[in-house]
């Protein structure tokens, strides 16, 4: 059953590592740019004696490495609606947001929003600042609203410019982002709102998830998120934060948008028990919200000539997740014309809660601009599957847009919670 009209992404507000932007987002993955480094904010903690290279030993890590933004020295909370207290202990995930936010609107020309119903839907989950101050600050209610609770992530938006639409933030694990994005997508088209700002905050504020990561095997002893490497060996951590304005079609079309790309269908699922453990991902799971999407969308397998993975380089996740895109997308390609797969963690790292939005903007452009962008470290591809008999193949190179139709991109996530979010976007009109 399709979903009708499309969602338009009519601004993009972007901040993760190596890039302050959506333009500066598209030009490190085009120019193949390493953002991963080991040197986080000085204020933030320093990890260096944490660090063991043997594996899965507790109260340490096996890599310093991660993928960092600048703290944002320059909040000026007035001009956000936050009070000093307030400030005080406000999350910096949610100051992340809300700087993201401005910029998103104003690039939208919205300026007069006060009492509009536009709609709010970000994605948080991690709270490593309340785990940071918890024991330092009196716990009233300032400091729970201020910097435990995530529901304010987008309650903090709608308040700053009286919003007055749906409001919610989301906690999917690694797929809070991307199902911020589908929620809002439901939302206009069901009328709740003619405008909703989606998106997804995540910041490495503290080490214990990251000693926790690194115990449970999951950390990148190499410090790299190398996705379908023959020697892939997990993730490293990141900042990052997106916010994009969406409308309907018509509408975008009618208030004379830019629209940068088109959200053509969207699916959410969760794995049930169809995998060994809870956090891990399974085949059937994929392929279902894959062909969820798909239907949803009215797109044909066989039009997806890209796929910007999850890819969380763990070698069982990457190749249930290769399989299953081979499965559900590849194997209907034309002869000659695999799916090319690959994903902006192997630039960035992981931004968790944010990662599916770093890779939907990462598609957005991809479809806009008919070009795929290079993964790094893809020039050894795991042996583990079948690349030409599953039709995909992965990026090594910058590449043209391989059909000559217009693009059609799916961005796939999944979270250790269980849920899974694929996404169909496709070229906007008249590109």
């Amino acid at each position: 059953m399709t979903t009708g009209e499309p969602i338009a992404i009519v601004v993009i507000g972007a901040r993760f590592p190596g890039a302050s932007g959506a333009r500066e987002l598209w030009d490190l993955v085009c120019g193949k740019v390493d953002a991963v480094t080991a040197q986080p904010p000085a204020d933030r903690f320093d990890a260096r004696a944490l660090y063991d290279p043997a594996p899965r030993k507790s109260g340490h890590v096996v890599s310093l490495d991660g993928g960092f933004l600048a703290d944002n020295e320059g909040f000026a909370p007035g001009d956000y609606a936050v009070t000093e207290r307030e400030n005080a202990t406000l999350d910096p995930q949610h100051r992340l947001l809300l700087q993201c936010a401005r910029d998103a609107l104003a690039d939208a020309g919205l300026t007069r929003t006060a009492g509009q119903d536009i709609g709010v839907f970000m994605g948080q989950s991690t709270g490593e600042h309340w785990d940071r101050l918890h024991g330092t600050t009196t716990t009233d209610m300032y400091a729970i609203a201020t910097s435990a609770a995530r529901s304010m992530a987008s309650g903090r938006i709608s308040y700053a410019w009286d919003l007055r639409g749906p409001c919610a933030t989301v906690d999917a694990a690694c797929s809070s982002g991307t199902l911020a994005v589908h929620l809002a997508c439901q939302s206009l088209r069901i009328g709740e709102c003619d405008t909703a700002l989606a998106g997804g905050v995540s910041l490495v504020l503290d080490t214990r998830h990251t000693v926790g990561y690194s115990a449970a095997g999951m950390l990148s002893p190499s410090g790299r998120c190398r996705f379908g490497h023959e020697d892939a060996d997990g993730f490293v951590r990141s900042d990052g934060a997106g916010v994009l304005v969406l409308k309907r079609l018509s509408r975008a079309q009618a208030d004379g948008d830019t629209v940068y790309a088109l959200i053509l269908g969207s699916a959410q699922a969760s794995k049930g028990r169809t995998a060994k453990a809870i956090i891990a991902p399974s085949i059937e799971g994929y392929l279902n919200v894959i062909t969820r999407a798909c239907a949803v969308a009215g797109v044909s397998p066989d039009r997806i000539a890209y796929v910007e993975a999850h890819g969380n380089a763990a070698p069982a996740g990457d190749r249930i997740e290769l399989h299953a895109i081979g499965t559900a997308i590849g194997v209907h390609r034309p002869p000659g014309r695999p799916c090319l797969v690959g994903c902006v963690k192997t630039n960035i790292g992981h931004p968790e809660a944010a990662g599916g939005i770093a890779g939907l903007i990462k598609a957005a452009l991809a479809v806009r601009n008919r070009t795929v962008p290079a993964s790094l470290h893809s020039e050894h591809p795991t042996s583990r599957i079948d690349w030409t008999g599953l039709g995909i193949a992965p990026v090594p190179h910058t590449a043209s847009w391989p059909d000559d139709g217009p693009a059609v991109a799916g961005v796939s996530t999944y979270g250790l919670s269980g849920t899974f979010v694929h996404i169909l976007v496709g070229q906007p009109p008249n590109r």
